[in-house]
């Protein structure tokens, strides 16, 4: 089995993920949640009704260079 690559798209969803812990997303986004879920890129606390950057998922964005705090 290849390593997943995330595209642009979940690349910008893991960014929201950060910034917001998820608490926005549209419908769509909530299905890509699930890939970036299963992947463990990223972590959903039930409990909180939000979502974070796992490790994994961190180190994934500081590989491509995406600053989460940037302006």
């Amino acid at each position: 089995m290849t390593e997943f690559e995330p595209g642009d798209d979940a690349i910008a969803l893991m960014v929201d993920v950060a910034r917001t812990g998820g608490r926005d997303l549209n419908a769509a986004q909530r299905r890509d949640l699930n890939h970036l879920v299963s992947r463990g890129l990223v972590a959903v606390d039930e409990a909180s009704n939000s979502c974070e950057v796992t490790p994994k998922g961190q180190a994934l964005l500081d590989q491509r260079g995406v600053g989460v705090n940037e302006a």
